[in-house]
């Protein structure tokens, strides 16, 4: 990088990256605390269905089909 592409970044403002507020964090570490609450008591949160089958490789299972019609 040329010395004056350095010079050049001092006029830059740094924003912080979109999920980055301390809010987000709050709400992302209850979603969290919530999903451990409920994996102590056993059960799968909504959010969490599905994880542990992909993070195993295995994919969902197939929807069962009634019926097919021609329209």
């Amino acid at each position: 990088m040329a010395n004056d592409e350095l010079d050049d970044d001092k006029d830059l403002t740094v924003v912080p990256m979109p999920g980055e507020s301390e809010a987000e964090h709050a709400r992302i570490r209850a979603s969290n605390d919530r999903d451990q609450k409920l994996e102590r008591e056993g059960k799968t949160s909504r959010h969490n269905k599905g994880y542990e089958e992909a993070a195993r490789g295995k994919s969902p299972p197939e929807p069962e089909v009634e019926r097919v019609i021609d329209e």
